[in-house]
């Protein structure tokens, strides 16, 4: 998206999501009570300026918000977005004969509190999502984790923790990271102290967040806890060769990389980028596989309808020729610790 536009999806998105949803179910309720009156309009009024008080000062004034608060702020403002999908169903709704008319933002409410409750719990739940490399026996003794998009900043380093117990407890040979580890410029070496117990193994390319936060110290504070960072780089790790490639917004970086590279015979070539972009290209050059996330798989309904108008496919396993492409939805959130129509995912590559 150029950064022209940017701001005009911003307040469309804002104005289609937040604040229309708020308004309809705000003109649906009519409180006969003054002091429920009250308490109704200062609610509504924080639904619709907290999102955007934060957007404001995260995004375009930087600045820097106590840590504790933000996980319950942005799941809070989540929580704005489940009432899009309600009440565009209501607005239907309302015109079946029989509908209950006059309750219409008590089931907004309703509904939307067990949404949130529901994406909340599914939100702590860490599930492994295999994927089965046909054809090579000659592997089956290695298999690959693959993480992605885990955003501590976001998450805690408590759940980082979680992460790298699962980890250990399914022995890859190797841990591959496709960004997006961190999202906060206050997550430093001992939040992401976890990493050092898989440090050894582990491979990690940068996303657009390591971007945002500053490439180059990311990298730094990786390394210095024994993480692998490729950055445009290769590793030869026979039976494997691993190509790392930097995230980038143009869909023709990825090709423009590969070009200073060449396939190791005999290698199962894998390729770790951050985003699903160069598939074809990746193919014909000659990978085995494809390892990507970025997509969150829309993380919450139904902004996976947002996310396929930028993605051709935004999750599962796909076959590009003789290439396996995976697009990971994300081991842990960003913004909302909310998970509603998709799943943190840790993918185990195994071969057979």
């Amino acid at each position: 998206m150029r950064r022209n536009a940017f701001p005009l999806f911003a307040l469309a998105f804002y104005l289609v999501t937040i604040v229309y949803p708020v308004l309809r179910v705000w003109a649906w309720y009519n409180p006969t009570n003054p002091i429920f009156g009250a308490v109704t309009t200062v609610v509504m009024l924080a639904f619709l300026v907290v999102p955007l008080a934060l957007f404001l000062s995260r995004f375009v004034f930087r600045l820097q918000m106590p840590k504790r608060l933000m996980p319950s702020l942005y799941s809070a403002i989540g929580c704005c977005f489940l009432f899009f999908p309600i009440v565009l169903v209501l607005e239907f709704a309302r015109w079946i004969p029989g509908f209950p008319l006059g309750f219409e933002s008590l089931i907004a409410v309703l509904c939307a509190l067990a949404c949130a409750i529901y994406a909340l719990l599914n939100a702590q739940h860490l599930h492994v999502k295999p994927v089965r490399i046909t054809g090579k026996p000659e592997f089956e003794n290695h298999s690959i984790v693959q993480l992605s998009d885990v955003h501590i900043g976001s998450r805690s380093p408590r759940y980082l923790e979680r992460i790298v117990n699962k980890v250990k407890k399914l022995d890859p040979t190797w841990v591959v990271i496709t960004g997006d580890l961190l999202d906060s410029p206050s997550v430093g070496p001992t939040e992401l102290e976890p990493l050092t117990q898989i440090a050894q193994r582990t491979l990690l390319v940068t996303g657009n967040h390591e971007r945002y936060e500053g490439i180059d110290h990311v990298t730094s504070m990786l390394e210095s806890l024994g993480v692998t960072v490729l950055r445009n780089e290769e590793v030869e790790a026979l039976p494997f060769q691993f190509v790392g490639i930097d995230d980038h917004d143009s869909p023709s970086h990825l090709m423009a990389q590969l070009k200073r590279f060449e396939p190791v015979q005999d290698a199962f070539r894998v390729l770790l980028y951050h985003r699903p972009h160069g598939m074809e290209q990746a193919s014909d050059w000659g990978f085995d596989l494809m390892l990507v996330g970025h997509t969150h798989r829309g993380q919450i309904f139904p902004f996976h309808l947002i996310v396929r108008r930028f993605f051709k496919f935004i999750h599962g396993t796909h076959r590009f020729g003789g290439m396996t492409l995976h697009i990971s939805s994300g081991t842990g959130t960003w913004g909302p610790i909310l998970r509603l129509g998709s799943r943190n995912e840790i993918t185990q590559v195994v071969f057979g």
